[in-house]
């Protein structure tokens, strides 16, 4: 059937044909798995149900909304491997969670009850009372209108 140097070469290419196929399906798998862009898609809260602000997410530029009614992105907080539901797709400056401090509806206060700096909070990307940098520039005034975060950001801008 074979002569004796065809049947090595045959071997190879089955071997070649079968790994490239191996290749091409892993490619596409993992493709396929990765998650959407920001904004590339209706990929929404996993069940449909309201999500919380700065609760953690799992996906990605996913987008869900809050009791409200309002829209938020699952985002990652810079320089983590978390991610975060947050006002804005753009990733956060830091762990909403994990901040040393608690707020209320006016301000924010150390466990030792000082009030914290406007300049070392988060503010309203956060959910935390405005700082005054989001009064000055119009982006608390513009929320309270009922106005979407990301088109007030894009207002002040």
């Amino acid at each position: 059937m074979f002569r004796p140097g065809e049947r090595g070469v045959a071997r190879r290419v089955l071997l070649g044909v079968v790994g490239g196929g191996t290749f091409l399906a892993a490619m596409f798998a993992t493709s396929a798995a990765a998650p959407l862009p920001s904004g590339s898609g209706p990929a929404g809260a996993p069940d449909g149900s309201t999500v919380t602000l700065n609760d953690y997410c799992q996906d990605p530029g996913a987008v869900g909304h809050l009791a409200d009614g309002r829209t938020v992105y699952c985002t990652q907080v810079q320089g983590t491997d978390a991610f975060v539901w947050s006002y804005s797709r753009d990733p956060i400056p830091r762990d909403p969670n994990t901040r040393g401090y608690t707020c209320d509806s006016d301000a924010c206060h150390w466990p030792d009850g000082t009030a914290v700096p406007n300049y070392q909070r988060c503010g309203m990307l956060c959910g935390e009372p405005p700082t005054s940098g989001d009064r000055q520039s119009g982006l608390y005034d513009c929320v309270q209108a009922g106005t979407e975060f990301e088109e007030c950001e894009r207002r002040i801008r």
